[in-house]
């Protein structure tokens, strides 16, 4: 990993990498991966990726990072969750190097980086947003685990609320629908002649009683 090759992080850099690594939830990731177990794979998927996701015990309840690193930063059990998610995408994978494991290091090293790179652009295409994605080098390079399990977290709301999707329900908060009304153009008028509680009253308004602004008045008592 490059990460063993570099410096330790120092200042700065070394507050927010700790505060990163505090926020890592043993237990959420691990509910993620008991998750990735329940997906039913399609008749020709992968190998690797059937190897990759049998290496996740199926009723972990809890994860380390080291370990959940271990699980994922290959990218075969991101592309897993592809197939599973888009059975149609499978035979073009199957035509695609990236997904085939090399047995020189050098290519795998390369080949690992570009399978994150297009789960990324999957979860993209899903519908997952951008501000919920993570960077390869934060799933890589063991930089922000805690964003990989939202990202994968948000896919897996994507997936359910999907009904094309075979993927469990229930497993993840269901993700809000569009609940659009229509009104007539008679209620649209009607509304219009409703005043509004915010409005208030102005009967009987008057200005009795209101001294602020006026003269001030000095009676000699002596």
């Amino acid at each position: 990993m490059a990460a063993e090759l570099r410096a330790d992080k120092s200042g700065l850099a070394r507050e927010v990498q700790q505060k990163l690594t505090e926020k890592f939830d043993e237990v959420e990731a691990a509910k993620l991966l008991r998750w990735i177990c329940l997906l039913k794979p399609p008749s020709n998927c992968p190998s690797q990726f059937i190897e990759a996701m049998q290496k996740i015990p199926p009723n972990i309840e809890q994860v380390s990072m080291d370990e959940f690193s271990k699980l994922l930063r290959d990218g075969l059990v991101l592309g897993f969750i592809m197939a599973c998610l888009d059975p149609s995408s499978v035979a073009q994978m199957q035509k695609v190097q990236t997904w085939q494991v090399s047995d020189k290091p050098v290519f795998e090293t390369n080949r690992r980086r570009d399978r994150i790179g297009l789960f990324l652009r999957f979860s993209a295409s899903f519908g997952v947003d951008s501000v919920f994605q993570f960077q390869t080098d934060q799933l890589y390079e063991n930089t922000n685990l805690t964003q990989v399990v939202v990202c994968l977290t948000h896919v897996g709301m994507e997936a359910q609320a999907k009904p094309e999707c075979n993927v469990p329900q229930g497993y993840w908060i269901q993700k809000h629908k569009e609940n659009r009304r229509q009104f007539s153009e008679e209620q649209l008028r009607s509304g219009e002649r409703i005043i509004g509680l915010q409005m208030g009253s102005t009967a009987g308004a008057n200005a009795s009683g209101i001294t602020f602004g006026g003269r001030r008045h000095i009676t000699d008592t002596f």
